[in-house]
């Protein structure tokens, strides 16, 4: 099998290929820009869908999206370029030559109301990003007979670089900034790491799964919590951080808490979760994981 995975260079993408090397599988990898080993490719663009529809492959792991709830509010147009028009356009492709498609999604198409959430609960985003996330499932059950949707919450990991995981590297640059910084202390969150994401994607193909599935970290915190967590990791002082008891004005809505139910896919073998503590300590003492 030959796997076209998008966004390959990014927070997700880069521990998907990882993944599907580590077990022997071809993989083509698709990034924006062009750079050595990759395939570069805009997938918002018509020559972009050419490209990837001029290749030879067999499955689709759609990884590449606009994450970022605010971008994603003040560029609504680009977010639904890159969320539903590329999604709808690569799951055609797919469908065209019979391939497996796997689509990437999130947690954000819930409302954060009434937690924990299966996959047969009603979608119902509260945000640009939800909502193109959730246009983006449509379109792939829509167009794709043989499909599977993973929706996961925020992500974390350490095989793009740490710059990319800005659940990791925000709070620790702002820690060791010493500088006065406001952080909410409301939102729950459920911190997921990466390589298990992949782990979850492989055991969707291994499996002939189809339809939704659902993939968490089972940890609940909120942006406070998770930069108390790094600050004692790394022995770090939290004297120039401020709680603030709600997110701040004017600041892109998101759901309270999100939580997903995973029974699931656990149903189909996959592993717990390591607790967002322990997997940090063994990234930090593997080396993978320092400042």
């Amino acid at each position: 099998m030959k796997i076209l995975v998008t966004g390959s260079s990014g927070l997700l993408g880069s521990d998907i290929v990882f993944t599907l090397k580590k077990n022997n599988i071809e993989v083509i990898r698709q990034r924006r820009r062009p750079e050595n080993g990759f395939i570069a490719a805009d997938i918002t663009t018509a020559d972009g869908i050419a490209t990837i529809a001029g290749l030879e492959w067999d499955a689709v792991i759609h990884s590449a999206a606009l994450k970022d709830p605010d971008k994603c509010e003040n560029e609504k147009d680009a977010t639904f370029r890159t969320n539903v028009y590329a999604t709808e356009k690569l799951a055609g492709l797919a469908e065209a030559r019979k391939a497996k498609f796997i689509y990437i999604s999130t947690d954000y198409v819930f409302p954060g109301t009434n937690p924990p959430y299966s996959e047969e609960d009603r979608p119902s985003p509260v945000n640009v990003y939800g909502e193109s996330k959730l246009k983006g499932e449509e379109k792939v059950s829509s167009i794709c007979k043989d499909y599977r949707i993973l929706r996961v919450p925020i992500l974390y990991g350490i095989r793009a670089g740490l710059k990319h995981s800005a659940l990791l590297y925000s709070p620790l640059s702002v820690l060791l900034s010493g500088k006065e910084c406001p952080m909410e202390d409301s939102i729950i969150r459920y911190p997921t790491y990466t390589g298990d994401v992949a782990d979850a994607v492989l055991l969707l193909l291994r499996k002939g799964a189809s339809g939704i599935y659902q993939f968490s970290g089972e940890d609940k915190l909120t942006k406070l919590g998770i930069c108390k967590l790094i600050a004692e990791i790394f022995n770090l002082k939290m004297n120039n951080i401020i709680r603030l008891e709600k997110p701040p004005e004017g600041e892109t809505v998101r759901p309270h808490d999100s939580h997903l139910k995973t029974d699931k896919i656990m149903s189909l073998g996959m592993n717990t979760p390591l607790p967002f503590r322990e997997r940090l300590e063994m990234l930090r003492k593997e080396g993978f994981l320092k400042i």
